[in-house]
C-alpha cells in the first residue's frame, strides 16, 4: 500500500522536472540528434535530447497515429514513422523540424515499423488483418500488402513486431501475443518460412552480425535465442515477469529487455548468457527499449506510474548497468522510443562505436534522491580522479573523490550536505567526474 511519504515524494519530483521542463529551450529546428517517445493515452510524441533529458512539447499523432505502438527512426535519421494503433495508421515526423510530414493509411490496428535493409521499402505488421503494409520510403506512397499469418489468423495469430537482419537482409516478424515466427524476404515479396518457437512473443531484434535472432516471450518469462539458419531457439534466459521490448549493442554484446509487471530491466551478455537486473522507479511499466550506441546508453519507456499518472523515460549506463537518470514526459502512459537510426548491413561486424567495456562511466542511484545517493564510476584503467558536486551556478558544493584510483567500479556517497557539513537544498546538482585526460558529468536531484 502507498504511504502519504510515498505519494509527497513522487509530486516533489514531478515539481522539480516541471521547473526543468519550462527552463529548456524549445527546439524548433535543431536537426538530427533527438530522440522520440510516444505516449498511448495522450496520444502524442514528445521530442527528447538523449544527452541533456530537455525534453520539447508533445506532437499531437492524431488521428492516424492514435495509441502509438511502435516508433522507428529512419536508417539515415531523417524521419521518425510511428504506427498508430487504434488510429489505423502510421505518422512521419520531420527530425529536423519536428513537423508531422505525411499521414498514411494503412491496415487494421498497426503495431510495429521496419525499413528493408536498402532503404528503399518500409513494412507495416498489421495485426488485425494479418499482413504487412509495403510503403515506398522515397514516395511514401503504399504499394502492396503482404499476408502473415499462421492457421485461420486474427489477433494471435499475425504480425506484431517486425526486426530487420542486416546479414541476411531479410525482415522477420514474430505473431502478436502468439507463438510463431515468421521470415519475410528482403523485397517484402514472400514469406520464407515459418516456424512455432514460443508462447506469447513480442518483442524482437536481430544480432547485427546475424548469429541470433532473440525474441522475448511475454508467457513464459524468457528472452529466446533462436538460430536464423534452422529458426529453432538454441536456448533460453529466463528474466522476470512480462518481458516486453528488446534491444541490442552495435557490437552484439549486451541485449536490454524492459519487464512490464516487475519494474526491472535486464541486461544480458550475449557472451555468456548471464544477466543482471536493475530495477527503475517503483510501480513503473517499463515496456520498450532502444538504445544509442555512442553514448553507451538505453532509454526505456516507463509506461504510467501508477497511482500518479506521470510517465518517464528512464536511461540506463551500459557500460556499468546503471540506472543514471529518468526524466518527465509532458504526455501520458509512455510506450514507445526511438533515439538510434536503424540499423542496417553498411556497419554489419564493424561497429562504429568503441566496445561498451572501454569507457570511463559515471552514474548516481537512486536519482532523484533524498537522503544520500551513491556515485558509482568505472575505469577502464588506473588513473588520477576528481569527483566533485557542483550546484546549477557551476559553485563547488562539495568533493567526493581525490587521488589515485584503480582501474574498476568504484563507489561514494553523497549525503546531501556541502563541504561545511551544512544540508544542501533541494535542487538540481551536477556530478562532475575528471579521471586522467577524461571527463564526464550527471545531473541529480536532491529532494528535501
Amino acid at each position: 500500500m502507498r504511504t502519504g511519504a510515498s505519494r509527497l515524494t513522487h509530486v516533489s519530483i514531478a515539481v522539480v522536472f516541471a521547473v526543468l521542463l519550462l527552463a529548456a529551450p524549445a527546439s524548433l529546428a535543431r536537426g538530427l540528434g533527438y530522440g522520440y517517445a510516444g505516449c498511448l493515452d495522450s496520444d502524442d510524441c514528445a521530442p527528447f535530447d538523449p544527452i541533456t533529458y530537455d525534453v520539447d512539447p508533445g506532437i499531437d499523432l492524431r488521428p492516424e497515429g492514435d495509441s502509438p505502438y511502435d516508433a522507428t527512426m529512419s536508417p539515415d535519421g531523417t524521419e521518425v514513422w510511428i504506427c498508430g494503433g487504434t488510429g489505423d495508421g502510421v505518422v512521419i515526423i520531420d527530425v529536423a523540424t519536428d513537423q508531422i510530414a505525411y499521414r498514411l493509411d494503412v491496415g487494421d490496428f498497426p503495431t510495429s515499423v521496419c525499413f528493408t535493409d536498402d532503404g528503399l521499402l518500409v513494412l507495416v505488421a498489421s495485426r488485425n488483418d494479418d499482413n504487412v503494409t509495403i510503403i515506398d520510403a522515397a514516395t511514401h506512397s503504399v504499394t502492396g500488402t503482404l499476408t502473415v499469418k499462421s492457421g485461420p489468423g486474427g489477433n494471435n495469430d499475425g504480425p506484431g513486431q517486425l526486426a530487420l537482419d542486416p546479414v541476411s537482409k531479410n525482415v522477420y516478424a514474430v505473431d502478436w501475443y502468439g507463438p510463431n515466427i515468421y521470415e519475410i524476404a528482403r523485397d517484402a515479396s514472400a514469406v520464407l518460412r515459418t516456424a512455432t518457437v514460443g508462447q506469447n512473443l513480442w518483442g524482437i531484434v536481430v544480432d547485427p552480425l546475424g548469429r541470433y535472432i532473440y525474441a522475448t516471450d511475454r508467457g513464459a518469462g524468457e528472452v529466446l535465442v533462436i538460430d536464423p539458419a534452422t529458426l529453432t531457439v538454441v536456448t533460453t534466459i529466463e528474466v522476470s515477469d512480462d518481458p516486453h521490448g528488446i534491444d541490442v549493442t552495435a557490437d552484439g554484446g549486451k541485449l536490454v529487455v524492459p519487464c512490464e509487471d516487475d519494474s526491472n530491466v535486464f541486461i544480458i551478455n550475449t557472451n555468456d548468457w548471464s544477466s543482471v537486473a536493475r530495477p527503475i522507479q517503483y510501480l513503473a511499466d517499463p515496456r520498450d527499449v532502444d538504445i544509442l550506441d555512442s553514448e553507451h546508453k538505453a532509454y526505456i519507456t516507463g509506461g504510467r506510474l501508477e497511482n500518479v499518472g506521470e510517465s518517464y523515460i528512464y536511461v540506463l549506463n551500459l557500460v556499468n548497468n546503471q540506472l543514471i537518470w529518468q526524466f518527465l514526459l509532458p504526455g501520458s502512459n509512455a510506450n514507445v522510443v526511438a533515439v538510434q537510426p536503424q540499423m542496417t548491413s553498411v556497419g554489419t561486424g564493424v561497429p562504429e562505436v568503441e566496445p561498451t567495456v572501454a569507457s570511463v562511466a559515471l552514474s548516481c542511484h537512486p536519482n532523484p534522491f533524498g537522503r544520500r545517493t551513491s556515485v558509482s564510476y568505472f575505469l577502464p584503467e588506473p588513473a588520477v580522479v576528481e569527483l566533485s558536486v557542483y550546484d546549477v551556478s557551476g559553485r563547488l558544493v562539495a568533493a567526493l573523490e581525490s587521488g589515485h584510483r584503480a582501474a574498476g567500479e568504484h563507489t561514494v556517497r553523497w549525503d546531501g550536505t556541502s563541504a561545511r557539513g551544512r544540508p544542501a537544498a533541494t535542487g538540481i546538482y551536477l556530478v562532475r567526474l575528471t579521471a586522467g585526460t577524461e571527463t564526464r558529468s550527471i545531473k541529480t536531484a536532491l529532494l528535501r
